[in-house]
């Protein structure tokens, strides 16, 4: 089953019934999509041919990229592998995952599409903040995006996900393989540009079934991360998601661009009283820096790349979840 989830359009002001519903989906599901948002389709297809000529080359040529730029098959999973493009600077990340093995021209030019890229990601990510921040009232975007949101960078991964040819399958062969396991993001917001494929799917808020998230012509896909979570006191959620790959005939690739957008580490995340509101309830996430969580999350076996076992809700929650 997919879930229906609601549509913005980024470049129209959003009124108070947007608004509501903006907040409604965040709550509910942790996930929405935004239309005109400036990545144009021709970017996406240029993005996707320089990537594939990557992908394309042996495993011991993308080696040479490192660890902090390429993660190979079989580290989060069999099938997928990821290029890894870091701000603020995305021309300098991106030229020295690739000098090792392309012509000066080729270098340049993928650079280039890299930090054009990253820049428009970067714009859209502030867009989309402030509009959540609206939704709690105008007085919360005026008074702490600025001071909160104003130092946050972001990056973004190149996925390629090999999918296993129908004709190859065996009897005892499974027909949905998991791409990548179930995860929460260790950012503020996501945003996913996803091609026709499909396969994420997110799980339902009382943890028992997954809902499919297709894709739709010229929208891309916005989640919640369990940094924003934790900074709105848990209010807006960060859900379990992964990707799951489907046997075809003819396709044998899954392409998607993940941009992660994240304070930075020596931030200290802590909700204000006014998102924390009145009430019984009160303050469940106790104050900690960004770099100690991301820290834990990379070195917890669990918790190792993007897999869940261990996410905010373990590292910073100071309320009893039962």
């Amino acid at each position: 089953m997919s879930v229906e989830l609601p549509v913005f359009d980024i470049s129209k002001p959003l009124n108070e019934s947007s608004l509501t519903s903006l907040q409604d989906a965040c709550k509910e599901w942790g996930f929405f999509y935004v239309t005109n948002h400036g990545i144009s389709g021709d970017m996406y297809q240029k993005l996707r041919r320089f990537s594939g000529g990557i992908f394309g080359l042996r495993d011991e040529d993308k080696i040479k990229m490192g660890a902090s730029n390429y993660t190979p098959r079989f580290i989060a999973s069999p099938f997928f592998e990821s290029l890894r493009v870091s701000g603020p600077d995305f021309y300098a990340s991106a030229k020295s995952s690739i000098d090792a093995f392309s012509d000066q021209a080729t270098d340049e030019e993928f650079s280039e599409l890299m930090k054009e890229y990253g820049e428009k990601m970067t714009e859209l990510c502030e867009k989309i903040m402030k509009a959540i921040l609206s939704s709690f009232g105008e007085d919360l975007h005026h008074k702490y995006y600025k001071s909160e949101f104003g130092n946050c960078h972001g990056y973004f991964r190149i996925n390629n996900y090999t999918i296993p040819l129908e004709q190859d399958h065996q009897e005892d062969d499974v027909d949905l393989l998991e791409g990548l396991g179930m995860h929460t993001d260790m950012s503020c917001i996501t945003i996913v540009d996803q091609d026709d494929i499909g396969g994420l799917q997110v799980r339902t808020r009382d943890g028992i079934g997954l809902m499919d998230i297709n894709p739709k012509d010229e929208a891309l896909v916005v989640n919640v991360g369990d940094l924003l979570h934790a900074w709105t006191n848990g209010r807006l959620r960060s859900s379990q998601h992964r990707v799951v790959l489907k046997r075809h005939s003819f396709v044998e690739n899954r392409f998607s661009l993940a941009f992660f957008w994240c304070f930075e580490d020596q931030k200290v995340v802590f909700a204000p009283d006014e998102v924390v509101g009145g009430g019984e309830r009160g303050r469940v996430f106790r104050s900690f820096k960004c770099g100690d969580y991301l820290r834990f999350r990379e070195s917890n076996e669990k918790g190792k790349f993007e897999k869940v076992g261990h996410t905010v809700e373990d590292f910073a929650r100071t309320e009893d979840r039962n």
